[in-house]
């Protein structure tokens, strides 16, 4: 498997988290799947911060479902830390978009995820992303 190297894609949204007790396993660091947990907090502020926030998703019976992830681990976190959580926009179409996700700890890439995301239906079937939702994007892309 290839080793995804840390990404300098700009711009990014950030969203600062502090790890909670019950993020972290018995060897004192935050559990592996547990990282995602950050990730979706952080894509919800981000979805919010573009003036779409999820719900608006969820009132059309829209949701995106992970078509495909990528994640790699550089330093571990622990109890009481305070991260920054960085997502942007890869790419975006008229059915996905792709999300890069970075944890950052004193300025330092702990943690990195790449998500191929589609758009689906509360019915299980593809479906465009809402037009005002990739107008929003594409407006916070230009304006960063």
């Amino acid at each position: 498997m290839e080793r995804i190297r840390p990404k300098n894609i700009f711009p990014f949204h950030k969203t600062k988290l502090r790890i909670p007790l019950f993020e972290v396993d018995l060897g004192q660091g935050v559990y592996h799947g547990n990282y995602f947990h950050l990730f979706e907090v952080a894509r919800d502020d981000f979805f919010r911060a573009i003036g779409f926030p999820y719900k608006d998703f969820m009132a059309r019976k829209l949701h995106l479902a992970v078509a495909q992830l990528a994640c790699a681990y550089y330093k571990p976190l622990g109890y009481d830390d305070i991260v920054i959580v960085k997502t942007g926009i890869s790419s975006i179409k008229s059915r996905s978009i792709e999300i890069i996700q970075q944890i950052l700890s004193n300025d330092h890439i702990c943690t990195q995820a790449e998500f191929a995301m589609v758009c689906v239906g509360f019915d299980g079937k593809v479906s465009k992303l809402p037009m005002e939702f990739v107008e929003r994007a594409d407006k916070w892309l230009k304006g960063c």
